[in-house]
């Protein structure tokens, strides 16, 4: 998914994922509300980051794609790197 902070960088992004091998097969673009993002993010509600992420995704468009390419999750997990950004480089 691209959140509304990213979309300076949709084709940068959409480059990556190419590069990476990955075929897009669906792409949807969404506007969550609240309670949609609350259920969306559910494993983070107790977090101390949650609402600033709640705020994020629900102030304009999210950017959702359905990527396809042998071993997926395993190879998206090495595009993106570390989801804490305090141990990505």
């Amino acid at each position: 998914m691209i959140k509304p902070d990213c979309y300076a960088h949709i084709g940068e992004i959409i480059a990556v994922i190419e590069r990476a091998g990955f075929k897009i097969r669906r792409v949807k673009m969404s506007k969550f509300e609240v309670d949609t993002g609350s259920l969306f993010y559910n494993e983070h509600v107790d977090k101390s980051f949650f609402p600033k992420l709640l705020t994020l995704i629900t102030s304009d468009l999210c950017v959702g794609m359905e990527l396809v390419r042998e071993d997926a999750i395993k190879r998206w997990r090495q595009v993106i790197g570390p989801t804490n950004t305090l141990s990505a480089q």
